[in-house]
C-alpha cells in the first residue's frame, strides 16, 4: 500500500522543469523502441497473448551497440537469453531510461546477451483482446495473474523465437513477486529457467503492516476511490500539472515536499537522485490496479506470502515457495525502506532451507542505496549493473551446461 502514497507523491513531482528542456520533454513521450533505437541499439517488438486475453508487448535488444555497427545486422543466433521483468508502476522503459552507460538492458546487450524486456498487464504497453481500459474488468487482476499467465507467456515467447530451451530471469521488485507466484502455480516452468536474480525482492512486507492497515482498513482508500470512478491508480495530466505547480520544487531538497515524501517510503538518497532525468522517470511511471495494491497489502497485514483467494480479508493461503527449484540470487538495498533488508533475509532463509539459495548480498556498497536506486540511481551502472553482469556470467557458466 506504500505504492499508493508513492504514486501520489510522483504526481506531485510530475512535469517540473519540463519546460526548460525540449529534449527532456521528447524523452518522456518516446516509445521504448524509439528510446532503444535512438541510443544506437537494434530493437524488436514482439506481441504475447495470455490465456485470459491480455496482449503484452515485449521489447528485444538482440545485440550490443558495437556489434550492430560492426556487422550491420543484429544477429542474436547462438546468444544466451535474459528476460527482465519490471516492478510496480513500471514498464520495460525502466531498464533503458537511464541510457547506455547505466541501464541494465543496454549493459547486458553490450556484454553479448540477447535481452528481452517484458511488460506485465496494465501498463501502456499492454491491452486486451476484448476489454477496454474503461471497463472495470480490465483491471481485475493482481500479481497472482502476472505469475499465472503473464510471465509464463513471455518465457514461452522468448524460447519459441530463439529456439532455446531455457533463459535467465531477472526481476525487480514486483517482477520478483511475479516469479515466485509463477513457480508456486506453474512449477513446470522451473525447467525453462536457468537461474533467477531478484533485485529488491517483494515477498515479505511486514515492515509496512501499519501503513497497509491504515490505508486498507481504517481509510479503505481503494474502495473509496473505486466508488468515485477511479478504476486504477492513475491521474489525469491536468490534475498532475495543478498539484505540481502548487507543491513541487525540484532541485531544491529543502523546499521540495515531493521527493521528501517519496524518500520517506523508499529510503532517502539525495546523492544518487539524478535531478536532470527525474521528471522523465516520474512522467513514465505506469498505472496499477487497485487489486495489485490490495494484494501487497494482504501480504503486509498477514505477514504471509499469501494468494489472493476470496479477497483482502479472506482466507490466508501461502504460496508454496518450496516449488522453486532453480538457483536464486537475492540483492537488497541497505537503505531500502520498502522491501527492507530484514524481510529479504527472511525470504533467503526460507529458500536456503530448500537448497535453492545461490546468494544473498547487498546490491552495492553504497549505504543509502534505496528501492528506486536499483533502476534509477545516478551511478546505477557502476554501483550495481556492471558487477551484476559478472554475477550473471557466473550463473550461466555454472548452471547452463547445454
Amino acid at each position: 500500500m506504500s505504492a499508493i502514497i508513492l504514486r501520489v507523491s510522483i504526481v506531485l513531482c510530475l512535469g517540473v522543469v519540463l519546460t526548460d528542456s525540449q529534449s527532456l520533454r521528447k524523452k518522456i513521450y518516446m516509445t521504448v523502441p524509439q528510446l532503444i533505437s535512438s541510443a544506437g541499439y537494434p530493437v524488436e517488438k514482439h506481441r504475447v497473448k495470455t490465456p485470459d486475453g491480455y496482449i503484452l508487448q515485449m521489447h528485444r535488444i538482440p545485440a550490443g551497440r558495437r556489434t550492430a555497427r560492426r556487422s550491420g545486422s543484429p544477429n542474436a543466433k547462438g546468444k544466451k537469453a535474459v528476460l527482465l521483468v519490471h516492478g510496480l508502476l513500471g514498464s520495460s522503459s525502466d531498464f533503458v531510461i537511464m541510457g547506455p552507460e547505466r541501464s541494465l538492458g543496454y549493459i547486458l546487450a553490450d556484454a553479448g546477451y540477447d535481452v528481452w524486456i517484458g511488460n506485465l498487464r496494465g501498463n501502456v504497453h499492454t491491452a486486451h483482446q476484448t476489454l477496454k481500459r474503461t471497463n472495470p474488468e480490465f483491471w481485475s487482476y493482481s500479481f497472482h495473474e502476472h505469475g499465472k499467465h503473464d510471465a509464463p507467456a513471455m518465457i514461452d515467447k522468448v524460447l519459441n523465437v530463439t529456439g532455446l530451451d531455457r533463459l535467465m530471469y531477472i526481476g525487480y521488485s514486483m517482477g520478483t513477486t511475479t516469479f515466485f507466484t509463477m513457480m508456486s502455480q506453474r512449477p513446470e516452468y522451473n525447467d525453462k529457467v536457468i537461474a533467477f536474480v531478484g533485485l529488491a525482492p517483494a515477498v515479505y512486507l511486514d515492515n509496512i503492516r501499519f501503513l497497509a492497515n491504515f490505508l486498507l482498513k481504517t481509510v479503505n482508500l481503494p474502495n473509496t476511490l473505486r466508488t468515485r470512478g477511479m478504476l486504477s491508480v492513475a491521474f489525469e495530466p491536468s490534475t498532475m500539472e495543478f498539484i505540481v505547480s502548487s507543491f513541487c520544487s525540484i532541485r531544491n531538497p529543502d523546499a521540495d515536499m515531493c521527493m521528501r515524501v517519496i524518500f520517506s517510503i523508499v529510503g532517502e538518497d539525495y546523492e544518487q537522485n539524478d535531478w536532470d532525468i527525474t521528471p522523465v522517470i516520474l512522467a513514465r511511471f505506469q498505472p496499477a490496479s487497485w487489486k495489485q495494491l490490495e494484494h501487497f497489502g494482504k501480504i503486509a497485514i498477514t505477514g504471509v506470502f499469501t494468494s489472493w483467494e476470496d479477497g483482502l480479508w479472506g482466507a490466508v493461503k501461502p504460496y508454496n515457495l518450496s516449488r522453486v527449484a532453480v538457483p536464486v540470487s537475492l540483492f537488497y538495498g541497505e537503505n531500502d525502506q520498502l522491501t527492507e533488508k530484514s524481510q529479504v533475509q527472511r525470504l533467503a532463509t526460507e529458500l536456503n532451507s530448500t537448497g535453492v539459495l545461490e546468494s544473498l548480498e547487498p546490491g552495492c556498497s553504497w549505504p543509502k542505496f534505496n528501492h528506486l536506486d536499483f533502476v534509477f540511481a545516478k551511478d546505477v551502472g557502476n554501483l550495481l549493473n556492471r558487477p551484476l553482469v559478472k554475477h550473471i556470467n557466473m550463473l550461466f557458466k555454472k548452471y547452463d551446461k547445454d
